[in-house]
């Protein structure tokens, strides 16, 4: 379709044409308020084929397109990234920035704490076995899938990214900082040097700042990549730390920003998500870095067992508790 005809329909009413390229009009009363789909409903007839592709896979993939790059989604819909950014505009965007804002604001309204377990709540009801059933089937669900899904060599390179880093530094977000702290902890206790940066606001850039290039940072996101995300991937590609991206869904769209990620499914993204996929990858992980370094994993393993003695007070002839026993002893005499 030539390009004097792309501006006739229904596009012309929210775009004008000018120099080859789309102008949007503000005041147009059609893209007011207008959803995506809506949007795409309005316009699609007047794109041209590569520029309804785009469309297409701007309303079909949304959680992808939150946090994409006009590069990644032009090597997705097999277009360029000039032909995203048109097709953007066309749909009434000032461009791919206020697109990827409207969407990621939709994503955290229907992912939030609150709405999400107010659906699990109604899907489970509240007797107390049902809901115990249900997330029983469900983590078993979930595990089956993983186990047809999960690309053994995504998890492979994982592994050797992580065992061979200096130091892994995880990163999270939200409820999902209690998963990164879980893997820290048992990275730590096979003798791995690991800790989280999961502080808010302008103290994660503490964390961020001793980051380098022999350090592997580990991400764990699912739907949504938050604002402090966002600035911890910035940061590991700026010093060239190997990233290892833990996630759901945002495996493409965060593509061109990770060294490799790991792709587990995580249930209904609308209600109370059940994370036994992302535990057990994360257990995997664990044991797998631990067996590439067999003698260190089990020397720290003994290490930790001995101060346990100690704090129980079974530290042997000469620790601390038997020479209380003693002191005891002399001064009852």
């Amino acid at each position: 379709m030539p390009a004097e005809q792309r501006g006739t329909g229904t596009l012309a009413q929210s775009a004008q044409l000018q120099g080859g390229e789309y102008s949007v009009m503000s005041a147009t009363t059609a893209s007011k308020g207008a959803t995506l789909d809506e949007r795409v409903a309005a316009r699609l007839d007047g794109l041209s084929a590569a520029e309804r592709r785009v469309a297409r896979y701007l309303a079909d993939s949304k959680a992808e397109v939150a946090f994409a790059s006009a590069e990644t989604l032009g090597r997705l819909t097999e277009t360029s990234d000039a032909t995203v950014i048109r097709t953007v505009k066309a749909l009434g965007y000032s461009g791919l920035p206020a697109l990827k804002r409207t969407l990621q604001e939709g994503i955290r309204e229907r992912l939030g704490p609150p709405g999400r377990l107010g659906r699990s709540l109604d899907k489970v009801g509240s007797d107390p076995q049902t809901v115990l059933a249900r997330v029983l089937a469900e983590s078993v669900e979930l595990l089956e899938e993983a186990q047809r899904t999960i690309n053994p060599d995504a998890f492979a390179e994982a592994v050797e990214l992580i065992g061979g880093a200096r130091e892994t530094v995880v990163v999270a977000a939200d409820g999902l900082g209690v998963l990164g702290d879980y893997l820290r902890l048992r990275l730590v206790r096979t003798g791995r040097s690991a800790r989280t940066a999961f502080a808010s606001g302008y103290l994660l850039a503490d964390d961020l700042l001793r980051l380098n290039k022999q350090h592997v940072m580990v991400v764990i996101a699912h739907q949504v990549l938050v604002r402090e995300l966002d600035v911890a991937l910035d940061r590991a590609n700026e010093v060239g730390a190997k990233v290892v991206l833990i996630t759901d869904a945002l495996g493409d769209a965060l593509a061109d920003r990770v060294s490799v990620s790991v792709s587990g499914p995580i249930g209904d993204t609308d209600t109370f998500g059940v994370q036994a996929t992302t535990l057990a990858i994360l257990d995997a992980i664990a044991l797998a870095v631990a067996a590439h370094d067999r003698p260190e994993a089990l020397t720290a393993l003994e290490e930790m067992n001995r101060l346990r003695k100690q704090l129980r007070g079974e530290d042997g002839p000469h620790g601390p508790s038997r020479r209380r026993r003693r002191n005891g002893r002399a001064a009852a005499k």
